[in-house]
């Protein structure tokens, strides 16, 4: 895409390049790639355990109650509503009819009479036009004229709490735009003015790769936001902004694939990391540019698009919980414990947020198109992200790493947050530790934990990239040195305020498949220098084995093993034997320490003891 309608207003889309290369080589298929074997009705079979198991928790009325919270939450009940409609409208369970009927009219009723659950409205209105065409073949005039009749009330300046004319605007805006596009469509409203006016103010808040930047850039909501945009304009938005939005959300959709890790799963970082409807969001705009290249004649890229789907779908079904439902955060600690989760996530409303999007997801696949690999398996790339999102990303053969370069301290540390490989169950190594995490844990970490360098000063204090965030650092020097399908090298260094009497960190990254070599030099007044290797202790349910011997260490996991080896002559490798809780569950480290001012190590990935 060397011109395209958003070339004018945000220039030339960066990763251009490393599309045209993996369009030239569709043909590569790694060793032992095959079909998942999946069609749309995977989708169903997800949705139908959620669906099944909060049916449970209807009240009279018809609005779903969160089992923990004992009440209502959100935007569980419209959710439910739109999900529970698919499952009759698909032949999966027409049993489900009445319960997803009385959900739709106590959310239509609440949405219109402004009693929204919990302040929601602005998500509510999508997910029941969405239901309401469902249901258009499900239940008779008659039954469905009342909740019409709510949804023709519904004024978008009285409803929503977020406006066009606020101070600034966020994701939540977006979602009644789409909304809001699909009731006017329909007859029910005459929103065009309001919906223009917010777009309007959207415009401003995306970036070249078609990203969206919700405040403190979390990657959940990018692809969030970007997710109803993508809606708005399957549900034929033509408006002043549609040829901007429609070429934003296709180069959105390119870099979410080259985003994806090869176990289907969305970057994390910043709030809402590890929840499972990180992965169905990637699910429905997957389907979506699926549909779009195959209309174009594009098949091989629309099978591109169409495996990442089925992987994401893939990556949530390994979340399934005994009773039908998700654990909402890819833990499998109690839900009572809500480990974690932000203030705001509720096992009802992430669970069935999740159904709702598998749900669109169903809509918009088209089964015709047959599955190709995806450049989450094929790799060959490496790329940073930034001033926005501070994040790079690298993959050759399935081998992915992920770096976050200036991070959010509530959420993450900065270093190497992320290592992904085929063989081994991703939450090996899938996220880091953050002290100061304002997501729910037991208790506070005591230190923060990415796969990156410590040094000592003079003074004989350490101190840890890790524990330097955004606010600290200036944007990464990146320099990608090669990248081809067998060898991804890549430069980052890392300068601004960096404390201890250091000026500067130099991170020189390897990588061939399955495996990555990692060196760090430190610049300035420092005496020795440490690397720490994070490994998962447990998910909750399932302790790691880890293991050290000499110089090297290793975290197995169901068959899969990551194992860390010191390369520098002279460190010493001691296990911390810490129980540091992330997102995962809890986790342990290894520190490799020196003296001097650099250090390096390989990481191997692949089968090994469980």
């Amino acid at each position: 895409m060397p011109f395209d309608a958003a070339s004018a207003r945000y220039g030339a889309f960066p990763l251009a390049d490393a599309v045209a290369r993996f369009r030239q080589d569709h043909a590569r298929r790694p060793a032992g790639w095959s079909p998942t074997g999946f069609g749309r009705a995977r989708y169903l079979d997800v949705m139908h355990g959620i669906v099944r198991h909060f049916s449970e928790h209807q009240d009279a009325r018809g609005a779903i109650v969160d089992f923990y919270e004992q009440k209502e939450r959100q935007y569980s009940t419209p959710a439910f509503a739109l999900a529970a409609s698919v499952l009759c409208a698909s032949g999966r369970d027409a049993t489900l009819l009445p319960t997803a009927v009385r959900a739709m009219e106590a959310a239509c009723a609440d949405l219109a009479d402004g009693k929204a659950a919990d302040g929601h409205a602005d998500f509510y209105t999508v997910l029941l036009m969405h239901a309401d065409r469902v249901f258009r073949g499900e239940v008779p005039e008659s039954v469905a004229t009342p909740w019409r009749r709510n949804l023709a009330r519904v004024d978008p300046a009285r409803i929503y709490r977020r406006q066009p004319t606020d101070p600034s605007v966020n994701n939540w805006n977006l979602v009644a735009v789409a909304g809001e596009s699909l009731r006017t469509r329909d007859g029910y409203g005459t929103s065009a003015a309001w919906i223009e006016a917010s777009l309007a103010r959207q415009l401003d808040l995306f970036t070249p790769w078609g990203m969206y930047r919700d405040p403190n850039d979390p990657m959940a909501y990018d692809h969030f936001a970007r997710l109803w945009v993508l809606d708005l304009l399957d549900g034929g938005y033509t408006g002043p902004s549609a040829a901007v939005l429609q070429a934003l959300v296709e180069r959105g959709a390119w870099a979410s694939l080259f985003m994806q890790s090869p176990w289907g799963e969305l970057p994390c970082g910043g709030r809402s990391a590890h929840h499972q409807w990180n992965e169905a969001e990637q699910a429905v705009t997957f389907e979506s540019l699926a549909s779009r290249f195959a209309r174009r004649g594009d098949g091989a890229t629309a099978g591109a698009f169409k495996r990442a789907a089925h992987l994401s779908v893939q990556s949530i079904g390994r979340w399934v919980r005994p009773s039908g439902e998700l654990w909402v955060v890819k833990n499998r600690m109690d839900p009572r414990l809500r480990h974690g989760y932000e203030s705001y996530s509720f096992h009802s409303q992430y669970n069935l947020l999740t159904a709702a999007m598998l749900a669109i997801a169903w809509m918009r696949a088209d089964d015709a198109i047959a599955e190709r690999p995806c450049p989450a398996e094929t790799g060959g790339f490496g790329f940073a992200l930034q001033p926005a999102f501070h994040k790079v990303i690298a993959n050759v053969d399935g081998t992915y790493v992920e770096v976050d370069t200036g991070a959010d301290l509530h959420y993450n540390p900065t270093g190497i947050l992320r290592l992904h490989h085929r063989a081994v169950p991703p939450e090996a190594f899938s996220d880091g530790v953050a002290v100061a995490a304002e997501y729910n844990v037991p208790a506070r970490p005591a230190r923060s934990l990415a796969l990156g360098p410590a040094w000592r000063d003079g003074a004989g204090q350490w101190h840890a990239l890790a524990d330097h965030g955004g606010t600290d650092l200036d944007p990464v020097e990146f320099r990608l040195v090669a990248a081809s399908a067998s060898r991804v090298e890549m430069q980052l260094v890392y300068r601004g305020r960096l404390r201890g009497k250091a000026s500067a960190v130099r991170e020189y990254v390897r990588m061939s498949p399955g495996v990555v070599e990692i060196e760090h030099r430190v610049d300035g007044k420092v005496d020795a220098v440490r690397q720490y290797w994070p490994m998962l202790l447990t998910d909750g349910a399932a302790a790691s084995t880890i293991t050290v011997h000499g110089r090297s260490a290793a975290v197995s996991r169901e068959g899969g093993q990551i194992r860390f080896e010191a390369l520098t002559g002279t460190a010493s490798v001691a296990r911390l034997g810490v129980a540091e809780p992330c997102r995962n569950g809890s986790m342990d480290a290894c520190v490799v320490e020196t003296a001097g001012r650099s250090i390096r190590s390989r990481v191997s990935a692949g089968r090994g003891a469980a």
